[in-house]
Formats: C-alpha cells, sequence, structure tokens
C-alpha cells in the first residue's frame, strides 16, 4: 500500500539537551510516501463469504527520502537536508466487514518504524516510528476458489514520532547535528492491492503491497 503523510503547516521546536538551544524541524515534502509490504492472516465466519473478519499482519516498511530544515544553534540558520531510511517493518491488525458482491469495509490500526540511514548524504542516527488509525474500503475480485486478488484504499491519521535523531559531521554540517526529536499529528491516505487465498472455511492468508 502506499501510505502518504501530509505533514501540517507548522514548525517544530525541539530543546536540546541543555536547554539553552534548540534545534527546528519542519517537513518540506508535502507528501512523504511510505511503502509497505504486508502478509498476514484474516479470521471470519466462513472464507470468502459475508460477514465480519479480523485480520492480523506484518511486514516491511520501505520510507522514501525526505526534506527537511534544520535550525542550528548558536546562529539559528536553517539548512534544507535531505534524509533517508533504512528499511522497517509495520505490524497492522484489522476489524472489518465483507459485503455481498465484492466490498469490504475495515478499521484498521497499525504501527511501523525504520530507522534513519542518512542526513545531508552522511550517516545518522535514530528512528521514525508511525502509530497509525485508517478507514478503508476495498473491493474482493471473484478470482478462483485458490486466489482472490482484491484493491483499496483508506483514509486515516498518524502519530510520528523521531527519537534520537543525529545527523554525522558532513559539508553540510561541519560539526554534525545535535541529537533531537519530534512528534506530531498528521494525515494519511493509502492504496492497496493483494491476493488472499483460503487456507481453511474460517481462515485466510494475504499478501499485499500498500
Amino acid at each position: 500500500r502506499a501510505e502518504v503523510t501530509i505533514p501540517p503547516a507548522r514548525d517544530a521546536l525541539i530543546a536540546s539537551p541543555t536547554g539553552a538551544t534548540y534545534l527546528e524541524l519542519k517537513m518540506k515534502r508535502v507528501q512523504h510516501a511510505l511503502l509497505t509490504a504486508v502478509a498476514g492472516m484474516a479470521l471470519s465466519s466462513a472464507a470468502y463469504a459475508k460477514g465480519p473478519y479480523l485480520s492480523l499482519g506484518g511486514g516491511l516498511s520501505l520510507p522514501q527520502s525526505s526534506n527537511i530544515d534544520i535550525r542550528q544553534p548558536p546562529t539559528g540558520a536553517v539548512v534544507n537536508a535531505k534524509t533517508t531510511f533504512d528499511t522497517g517493518y509495520i505490524f497492522s491488525g484489522a476489524l472489518g466487514y465483507k459485503w455481498a458482491s465484492g466490498p469490504r469495509t475495515e478499521f484498521e490500526m497499525n504501527y511501523r518504524t525504520s530507522a534513519l540511514n542518512k542526513i545531508a548524504t552522511v550517516g545518522a542516527t535514530g528512528n521514525q516510528s508511525v502509530i497509525g488509525v485508517m478507514g478503508n474500503l476495498l473491493y474482493d475480485f471473484k478470482g478462483n476458489d485458490a486466489f482472490r486478488p482484491y484493491v483499496g484504499g483508506g483514509l486515516g491519521v498518524g502519530w510520528t514520532k523521531w527519537q534520537r535523531v543525529q545527523g554525522g559531521v558532513s559539508p553540510t554540517f561541519p560539526t554534525g547535528t545535535r541529537t533531537f526529536g519530534d512528534r506530531d499529528t498528521v494525515w494519511q491516505w493509502q492504496a492497496i492491492a493483494g491476493l488472499s487465498h483460503p487456507f481453511t472455511d474460517n481462515i485466510d492468508g494475504f499478501a499485499e503491497y500498500r
């Protein structure tokens, strides 16, 4: 699923360990896409039949790069820096309902986290984590008895947290960045494509790309 985080237009002021100076982190990209691959199981009253279901899944989180502004003390100069992430992981759970003729609606909660890879082309430490709540609408195509493809999308909210972030020495930051963190609440949307397979009358397995 392609999950897009849209940050609000505001600056986040982050206290330094001494409290005397601060770093300022501001997301510059209007859209921050997070790609994930998820596999899991869905439990229902009957596979492929109308009714409620519960699904649980886990997989890989592949965040795209972000551009951020970092205000560095003591001058307060703002420097724009490209930030990249390592491959992380995601866990998700959803309560849903299968309707007649293919549609499904569900309420999803997920958690994903990834370590920072680089700030301004050099190594960085720290991680970004997101707790998300989504409302999804999906459609199951008929397929065959073994496999059934589906597509969908969702809208929701994410609570994003940056922890213990620090960039190394680089031409952009000759002394590196100080350690900082931040948190924010953002809107999210996702597009979904997947494939399900019934293992028993009540259990489906699925693999999907968001």
